[in-house]
């Protein structure tokens, strides 16, 4: 469900205190030779026009303020890894500080995590005291154990949820069978999932038809270990950025020759 008729942006979740967002790419030839950013690229860096996208951004500050009482958006610089910025207590700073989470235990204070294929996940409670969190999440990261570490910030949670928005699927993203075996070696020595490495290869791997590869399942990686957490994973079904014609891939546009891709973002807020 869409929030508005001029922002692309669309309502993921929302009950009487959490609204979860998630933008697309807008009216986009995502796959012809010309159009590279469409009509809602939120990334400042992408070579897309600052000023374009600091109006965009405006846009979206005032879509969402028409259903939650907020003056501003967080913003961070992504860099896959796993730093966790607590907005309420870290130093503020005019820059987009490098992180791939952010977190909040006050209401009304708005985070944003872009994305053009990595998995977006927000956690809330269902408590009003109850922190928020916004975290980006790739490969890099779930190795990392960004989610972990996210909900570890957050605290004791009430009956925690999370929302898994649009990010590419396994059809879509193939990696080197070298590098998936790592994925699951990592993930399971840090006990990120309750399974052996062998078990999970066989839950998120499947082969593919190119010698060395095979295709590998970040959402149920980053479902398994939301759950491993005990956190409830409410998304039922999550689109394909690879596939879908109005959400960006990075994956999607570097296979079709383009120089730059723009970014969604998912925005969550407890107000």
């Amino acid at each position: 469900m869409q929030i508005t008729d001029t922002v692309p942006v669309c309502v993921l979740y929302q009950d009487d205190t959490v609204l979860v967002v998630q933008t697309q790419a807008g009216a986009f030839d995502k796959f012809g030779d010309t159009d590279i950013y469409g009509d809602f690229n939120l990334g400042l860096h992408v070579k897309d026009n600052p000023t374009a996208v600091l109006t965009r951004r405006a846009q979206l500050l005032d879509a969402i303020s028409h259903h939650a009482p907020i003056t501003a958006i967080h913003w961070l610089n992504q860099v896959h890894g796993d730093t966790v910025l607590d907005i309420d207590t870290d130093t503020p700073s005019l820059q987009a500080v490098s992180a791939d989470a952010l977190i909040t235990k006050s209401s009304n204070r708005a985070l944003a995590i872009m994305t053009a294929d990595c998995v977006p996940v927000a956690i809330f409670g269902q408590s009003q005291d109850d922190g928020i969190a916004c975290i980006h999440a790739g490969w890099q990261g779930l190795v990392n154990g960004i989610i972990a570490k996210s909900y570890a910030k957050l605290g004791v949670l009430s009956a925690p949820k999370a929302i898994i928005g649009a990010c590419i699927s396994q059809g879509s993203y193939q990696i080197d069978e070298v590098l998936a075996k790592r994925i699951c070696d990592e993930v399971t020595a840090q006990s990120l999932v309750n399974m052996t490495s062998s078990a999970l290869y066989d839950a998120i791997i499947i082969p593919s038809a190119d010698d060395g590869k095979v295709n590998i399942d970040i959402v149920k990686l980053a479902r398994l270990e939301l759950e491993h957490l005990g956190i409830d994973v409410v998304s039922e079904s999550v689109p394909c950025s690879y596939l879908e014609p109005n959400l960006y891939s990075y994956r999607a546009q570097t296979h079709a020759g383009k120089s730059a891709t723009g970014r969604m973002a998912m925005v969550v807020v407890r107000h």
